[in-house]
């Protein structure tokens, strides 16, 4: 009887302990596979990625956006961000992450706007990585107001820094004949730019189709700081303000998924981002 006692206290002790280990073990080593994944860890080639789904203007990792007179509406995939065309309706980064360091990069982004919206008396800003040494920024991206009246064409440019000239205007012809057709017509459109240091190239897509492209140019990237959505970069107080520069204005449309790699997509990843609506 004494026998059996000690095995059962034995036992029980040795079940004791096996349950106190088991629980330690349990706690020291959670189960990874329940804990979410980065699918773009840091150092990844999309360097910034705004969706445009919540009203803390989300973006990956870091670097939420603060909106100005900005509200909410259904976008190209879940929700986008429209602006109201006010000097004041514009969503500003504090920075895109380090996109600003790339040399090979690419540039992507929805917008959608109706021919009521067009203005045509002043130039409307979309997109500024901006700086402050510089009026026109890194890069902006501005609607003309060229192509004035009834078509729904855009004469959509293009500027970027260049620190050997300062300005590289070889983006911004595309009023008249060489407008964006069909944009001021309600419906979401991909704007996407690459460009490869290493052939001097750069290529603007349009809605997933090459739209233009030009070789031998210069584009760098200096004293990188905000990224002004819905404006210029003087919406945000750099290098000025619209009451000092009437001719600008905000932008009155929708944008959805803006992404910034620091990588030159190929046409069939720019093709992939429009078919998929990312």
């Amino acid at each position: 009887m004494y026998f059996i006692n000690k095995i059962s206290k034995s036992g029980m002790l040795v079940l004791t302990m096996g349950i106190v280990i088991a629980s330690c073990q349990k706690m020291d080593r959670p189960s990874l596979g329940d804990y979410p994944k980065d699918s773009n860890p840091p150092g990844g080639p999309l360097k910034f990625y705004a969706a445009m789904d919540g009203s803390n203007v989300d973006s990956i990792r870091a670097n939420f956006g603060t909106d100005n007179n900005a509200s909410y509406a259904a976008g190209v995939s879940g929700q986008a961000v429209q602006f109201d065309g006010s000097q004041n309706g514009y969503v500003d980064y504090p920075s895109a992450n380090d996109f600003g360091g790339s040399t090979d990069f690419t540039i992507s982004f929805w917008i959608n706007i109706t021919l009521a919206q067009k203005d045509n008396n002043h130039a409307v800003g979309v997109l500024a990585f901006a700086n402050s040494n510089n009026f026109w920024s890194n890069i902006v991206f501005y609607a003309d107001n060229n192509t004035k009246g009834t078509t729904d064409s855009m004469d959509l440019k293009i500027h970027f820094g260049d620190k050997n000239n300062g300005d590289n205007w070889n983006f911004a012809g595309y009023n008249f004949t060489h407008a964006w057709p069909h944009m001021y017509d309600g419906q979401w459109h991909q704007i996407a730019f690459t460009y490869s240091v290493a052939d001097s190239t750069g290529t603007v897509y349009r809605d997933g189709v090459q739209f233009d492209q030009k070789a031998h140019q210069s584009i760098v990237f200096e004293n990188s700081s905000k990224l002004v959505l819905g404006g210029f970069q003087q919406a945000a107080g750099i290098k000025g303000d619209y009451p000092g520069n009437t001719w600008m204005a905000g932008f009155p449309g929708l944008i959805d998924n803006v992404r910034l790699y620091g990588t030159t997509l190929s046409a069939a990843e720019i093709s992939a981002l429009y078919t998929n609506h990312q």
